[in-house]
């Protein structure tokens, strides 16, 4: 599969929040989520722009591989995830292949859906809450962008490492 998103950052959450159920967005989740990425220790797939990340999301257990992004306006990366039974077990799974953790962090997230369009309103420590839209096609992407009341020139392509990044060098 192939994700296709944009965030944007320093938003207004209540604005954003009503925005969205007058779209008639549907509310799918509102929890913490715990990630961990992974890595070979010669950095190999981080030198490929790609990692495998675990992450908790309530009570569900996703192990994700990403591939590097492609996109310069939308982050665009391949992805492969599938679910497990248990966190733990599965953080051991990847150490005692000798994967080692490159990344933890915990932040809180609501979800919400307009058919396969999905928005993530996320919340880091040190960070301001900040919206993912991510949908299949790009189109459909910049369509929910413009329907939220921003342009594309607000949106970044960004993953999670280069927002920590922004945050972190403007303290």
């Amino acid at each position: 599969m192939k994700e296709i998103e944009v965030k944007i950052l320093d938003i207004d959450l209540e604005e954003i929040r009503k925005k969205l159920l007058d779209l008639g967005a549907e509310k799918v989740f509102d929890g913490e989520i715990h990630a961990l990425a992974f890595d070979h220790p010669d950095m190999r797939l981080y030198q490929k722009d790609s990692f495998i990340r675990v992450r908790k999301v309530g009570e569900t257990v996703e192990l994700c591989f990403k591939g590097p992004n492609r996109g310069s306006v939308f982050k665009s990366r391949e992805e492969i995830e599938v679910n497990t039974s248990n966190f733990a077990d599965t953080i051991e799974i990847l150490e005692r292949s000798g994967l080692k953790k490159i990344h933890e962090g915990k932040k809180h997230r609501e979800s919400y859906t307009i058919g396969k369009v999905r928005f993530e309103i996320d919340n880091w420590k040190k960070i301001p809450h900040f919206l993912e839209i991510e949908a299949p096609t790009a189109e459909e992407v910049k369509e929910y962008v413009e329907k939220l009341g921003f342009t594309m020139e607000q949106t970044i392509g960004w993953g999670y490492l280069e927002v920590e990044e922004h945050y972190n060098k403007n303290e």
